[in-house]
């Protein structure tokens, strides 16, 4: 089995040996690691680390609609590279691991114990829906996939999107349970599916990767069946955007500026990344612009929203946000090292700043983010009407 760019590029002899010992050390990576549920995310960042250029030409949607081309065929890779589009994009706002709002290597031991996230009940509602409709989706298209293919199919597509499918569930319905706004049945039915799917997944190839996954490593408190208690404090109120803005949606403005006579920009989507997939990078020095109209007081809270990177240059990370004509405002979001900050970031996947600005009374605005270093990725931007002081 050979890297993609290994079997569709014209390479010399010399490429060539060097991509067979790639081939052999990811086989043995396959027998050290057999039918791994992050078998397609270590090829990828095999391939990206053995010939990035290759990667970032193909796309990394090409890259993987081949890979489950190879794998379960050209007509069920049709179908199924949606399903996995949505998968990855789901858990990229928050993995399954993550979801009972939980740590660990924190001295605290209340960071063990499973609570609530900070989600209004429609959020919540709307990502049951959501992996619902995902699973579904999967269980159906496994009547398409060849005999000989069902256990791959079951172990890359089925196990890893059904198990993320029932971890949300059993979490999300424990939280509306506390709140008495769903029935704990539902968590433990969830937790139950897990075991069973997991169970399903040793027992594949009679028995061949028996013990490959565990349903719950290292017995950590998220994996558990969720303790039914009653929540103590209300569940968080939903908040309403009066705009909503993926990184995509801004006009590129090539260094920062908003003239008639600058070159016409184009974004950068990140492909996979960001809460709706379309994360968009910002060229040091570039900006994008984001227009709305008739905003009703003389406030506007703005939420920016940024992929969590490090600093690619010096120990800064920035960017410049102003409304309008009014002066800039530079804001920074790098982290140090073990932070809160840092935590929250990865839990969530998004770096957040808020901010407020005056607002004149005209009919139209332009709200211009601009990049001060490398590395800043736009992920959503957000207004709000101010909440009154002390909500």
């Amino acid at each position: 089995m050979y890297p993609m760019h290994v079997k569709r590029n014209d390479l010399n002899a010399k490429s060539r040996m060097k991509g067979d010992f790639h081939v052999r050390f990811r086989e043995r990576l396959r027998v050290k690691f057999p039918w791994s549920t992050r078998q397609y995310q270590i090829e990828l960042f095999m391939d990206m680390a053995w010939n990035i250029e290759a990667v970032a030409s193909e796309g990394v949607t090409s890259h993987l609609k081949h890979w489950l081309e190879r794998e379960l065929g050209a007509s069920c890779a049709k179908a199924v590279l949606p399903v996995m589009q949505e998968h990855y994009r789901l858990d990229h706002i928050r993995k399954p691991e993550f979801m009972g709002n939980t740590r660990e290597e924190e001295k605290d031991p209340v960071y063990r114990v499973v609570k609530d996230l900070p989600w209004s009940e429609k959020e919540i509602n709307g990502r049951l829906q959501a992996y619902d409709k995902l699973s579904e989706t999967v269980e159906r298209a496994a009547s398409r996939i060849p005999s000989g293919r069902q256990s791959a199919y079951f172990e890359l597509v089925k196990y890893p999107v059904q198990a993320a499918t029932q971890m949300n569930r059993k979490l999300l319905y424990a939280q509306l349970a506390r709140h008495g706004k769903a029935d704990w049945e539902k968590s433990d039915l969830a937790y139950d599916s897990i075991v069973v799917l997991t169970k399903q997944y040793n027992s594949l190839e009679d028995g061949k990767w028996n013990r490959m996954m565990d349903f719950q490593p290292r017995k950590l408190p998220v994996f558990n069946r969720v303790e039914r208690e009653t929540a103590t404090s209300p569940m968080m109120k939903e908040r309403v955007a009066i705009y909503k803005w993926n990184g995509l949606d801004g006009k590129n403005i090539p260094n920062g500026k908003n003239t008639l006579n600058a070159r016409k920009g184009t974004s950068v989507i990140c492909e996979g990344l960001g809460y709706e997939s379309k994360a968009t990078g910002i060229d040091k020095g570039d900006a994008l612009m984001f227009s709305f109209d008739n905003w009703k007081t003389d406030l506007v809270e703005v939420d920016i929203r940024l992929l969590p990177n490090h600093p690619v240059g010096g120990d800064q990370l920035r960017f410049s946000i102003s409304l309008d004509d009014a002066a800039p405002e530079v804001i920074s979001y790098e982290t140090k090292g073990r932070s809160e900050e840092w935590k929250e970031n990865v839990l969530r996947n998004q770096a957040i700043r808020t901010v407020r600005l005056p607002i004149s009374g005209k009919k139209s605005h332009k709200l211009v983010i601009k990049a001060l270093d490398e590395g800043v990725i736009l992920d959503q931007v957000m207004l709000y009407m101010p909440l009154p002081t002390g909500e």
